[in-house]
């Protein structure tokens, strides 16, 4: 008889796992499977003031519905106690190992000299990802991501998942293994997409499970999309958005004296940019096109809580 009921528990733990692996993410979330999901989430709260507000403006009145905090920037404090009065706000942490404007520059969170592989000569965090990769150790990455989390949690923000400024903490496998690992200790989702070049590797694909979100699209603006408009770009994006999970990775900010001080000399992901994003995003033809192309919104705090979070 106990042989029996172990196989039986065994059968059904089998078949329970093997049906959720064949389930798409959309119909693990309760959604049809060909549904066009989409998160459309905001970086760099914490950067600058002008940043804090925009965002949090495009979070309380428009489609905008997720959004990731810089925990080594200035401007942290201010949107920590934003997300501790919000906790139901969908709030991730933007991993940062980069402090790439040419005034404003931040260190980590971490003392110096515990991750000294990750500074420059001034004693900041490397301005662009050649300087990290050439540099920094993985295992001083892991510290400064760890700590990075830890602090967020001091600070009484609800993370709902992590992601990479600047996609430098998944840039090589090494850093890859560091940051799907932070996130399995915390329990969190990690922003990972099958364009990644680190994800094919065979110890990254080795360390992947079922309770790791890989997203089908991730869209973000580059600088011909700019040039040509981003009203331009965006719309066409939803028009013509896929079934399966999609993010758009957006900034949003106001171009105000602030904001171009900091993006000085830095047209592209600059003041204007961000201003054009926020724009588009709070606009009634934004919420028109996601509602005619059946765009069906889902958060990251959905995805923590359904698939990572599982057991």
């Amino acid at each position: 008889m106990k042989f029996r009921t172990t196989l039986y528990t065994f059968l059904l733990f089998f078949t329970t796992t093997l049906g959720a692996q064949q389930l798409s993410i959309a119909e693990r979330l309760g959604h049809p499977a060909d549904s066009k999901l989409l998160i459309i989430h905001a970086d760099d709260l914490g950067v600058t003031h002008s940043e804090n507000m925009a965002s949090i403006k495009g979070l309380e009145d428009s489609p905008v519905n997720s959004a990731s905090i810089m925990v080594p920037c200035p401007w942290f404090p201010e949107i920590a106690s934003y997300a501790r009065a919000h906790q139901e706000t969908d709030f991730g942490l933007h991993l940062t190992l980069n402090s790439e404007w040419k005034y404003y520059r931040w260190g980590p969170v971490t003392s110096k000299d515990s991750v000294s592989t990750l500074l420059d000569a001034d004693g900041y965090l490397y301005s662009l990802i050649p300087g990290v990769v050439e540099n920094a150790s993985a295992a001083h990455v892991e510290i400064e991501l760890r700590n990075q989390v830890k602090r967020a949690y001091e600070y009484g923000i609800n993370v709902t998942h992590l992601d990479a400024h600047m996609g430098t903490a998944i840039s090589t496998p090494e850093f890859m293994a560091a940051y799907i690992k932070i996130g399995r200790e915390f329990r969190l989702p990690v922003l990972l997409d099958n364009q990644m070049p680190a994800l094919q590797d065979e110890k990254i694909q080795a360390m992947l499970g079922e309770t790791d979100v890989i997203m089908d699209h991730t869209y973000t603006a580059g600088p011909d999309d700019f040039e040509k408009g981003m009203a331009q770009y965006y719309t066409e994006v939803i028009k013509n958005l896929k079934p399966g999970l999609n993010s758009f990775l957006i900034h949003l900010a106001y171009d105000d004296e602030e904001m171009r001080a900091v993006t000085v000399d830095h047209p592209h992901w600059g003041a204007k940019w961000r201003q054009d994003d926020f724009d588009f995003f709070t606009s009634a033809e934004c919420k028109t096109l996601l509602e005619e192309n059946d765009v069906v919104l889902v958060t990251w705090r959905e995805l923590r809580d359904t698939i990572v979070r599982q057991n």
